[in-house]
């Protein structure tokens, strides 16, 4: 089986911004860089397909000039076997399309049947590459994956479906996989980040993948902008005139939260628990139709 983990730089949003009022080296250099969360958790779960699987072989890639070959060469001293570095100097601002086509290409010469990317970059957002890829390739995506499971005959990929519930999805190779999480990567040994200073990466440009620059800058889905869904608005009740500006500011920004109210129960043991019960029918914790025989039956 042959993996292959796309990875990306990202700022690091741990960056303190007092730091550049006594050091300079954040206006002279930048601000600092890592990979990305969701990529690390990509590289994770195929070193563990790896070690489950000895004949695997994994292949990082990575779109972005030399100073990215820093992470490229990290993953080769946890374990990857190969590193490739895919840029050109008129690359500026590429979009998830862009991407796709690279990284669709290099799937495509390397002969590769397990793609894994991040769900979500920390800086766009916009979770896009890993079906991009899977469409040009025409193979199936599960989004928002946790962990991956080898098979006889495939995978076994636990997706995140939100609100804390999980999915099991069997799909057979090849297939791309969007991770989603924080990999916690281990740590190389000495001698494996001594090895990795001095290993081959591979460098590539489009036009080695088979890419005109013509087909590079076409862009059928561009994305314009990124709009998060937000609450609905809520009237605020009318304003008492009377009070001073600080109190109206207090009351309108309370006007759309809804204060919980305590209820005491009294009575005994089983009088209590059966009113704690018919609470948890009225707040929707208990499910009504369940509830209503256990009602009857207590």
């Amino acid at each position: 089986m042959k993996i292959i983990v796309c990875s990306k730089e990202v700022i690091d949003p741990a960056l303190n911004l007092d730091f550049g009022l006594s050091n300079s080296v954040i206006f002279k250099e930048g601000p600092p860089l890592k990979l990305n969360p969701s990529d690390a958790a990509a590289l994770s779960i195929a070193l563990t397909l790896k070690s489950a699987d000895g004949t695997a072989e994994i292949t990082v890639v990575s779109i972005g000039p030399p100073r990215v070959e820093h992470y490229l060469r990290n993953a080769l001293a946890l374990g990857a076997d190969k590193a490739i570095r895919i840029w050109d100097d008129d690359f500026d601002g590429l979009s998830p399309y862009r991407k796709a086509v690279l990284l669709s290409g290099i799937v495509t010469l390397s002969g590769a049947d397990l793609v894994l990317t991040g769900a979500k970059s920390l800086d766009t957002g916009s979770g896009q590459v890993g079906q991009l890829i899977a469409g040009r390739l025409g193979w199936p995506c599960v989004y928002t994956v946790t962990n991956i499971e080898l098979e006889s005959d495939g995978v076994i990929l636990l997706k995140d479906t939100g609100r804390g519930e999980r999915e099991k999805v069997a799909c057979k190779l090849p297939v791309v996989a969007a991770i989603k999480g924080e990999g916690k990567l281990p740590y190389a040994s000495l001698d494996r980040y001594i090895e990795s200073k001095y290993s081959e990466i591979t460098s590539l440009s489009p036009i080695d993948l088979g890419i005109s620059p013509i087909e590079l800058k076409k862009d059928p889905a561009p994305v314009t902008r990124l709009i998060y869904p937000r609450p609905s608005p809520v009237k605020a009740p009318p304003l008492d005139s009377s009070l001073p500006a600080f109190y109206r500011i207090l009351q309108l920004l309370e006007g759309g939260i809804v204060k919980r109210k305590g209820r005491m129960l009294e009575g005994s043991s089983d009088e209590v628990a059966e009113k704690l019960f018919q609470l948890f029918l009225e707040e929707g914790v208990l499910k009504g139709a369940a509830g209503k025989n256990d009602a009857g039956k207590r």
